[in-house]
């Protein structure tokens, strides 16, 4: 393992930031729907995959953070660590991979819900 303050290879922030917020989506979108503000959750669930990058930010405790950051804890942050692993080379084919399963994962939400409400209406499709 790098010494403090060397940098691992790891996945772009904005592979974290999808691949959060498509979780956050299949999550909102079939075990919690009736959740309110589904879109600022699923915002939100994207930025929780990012917590563990705060280290490079924080003037405070960088060192622990970056710790933290290191370690298999910070899979609880929609599996942080593991992508950095997967994605050592900062790809950013894989960065616009996944903006495109967010993308496509959204709209497929969008549509079941859609269809969900009108069959709950007694309309046909």
């Amino acid at each position: 393992m790098p010494s403090i303050g060397e940098r691992l290879p790891m996945s772009m922030a904005l592979t974290h930031f999808a691949v959060g917020a498509t979780l956050t989506t299949v999550l909102v979108t079939f075990v919690f729907s009736l959740i309110p503000y589904p879109r600022t959750v699923v915002l939100i669930g994207g930025g929780w995959a990012m917590i563990p990058d705060v280290y490079r930010l924080s003037p405070i405790a960088q060192n622990r953070l970056e710790e933290f950051h290191d370690s298999p804890w910070a899979d609880l942050f929609w599996f942080h660590h593991t992508l950095d692993r997967l994605d050592a080379t900062d790809s950013e084919l894989i960065a616009a991979v996944s903006v495109v399963i967010l993308i496509g994962v959204t709209a497929l939400s969008e549509w079941y819900v859609y269809r969900q409400k009108v069959k709950g209406d007694g309309d046909e499709l």
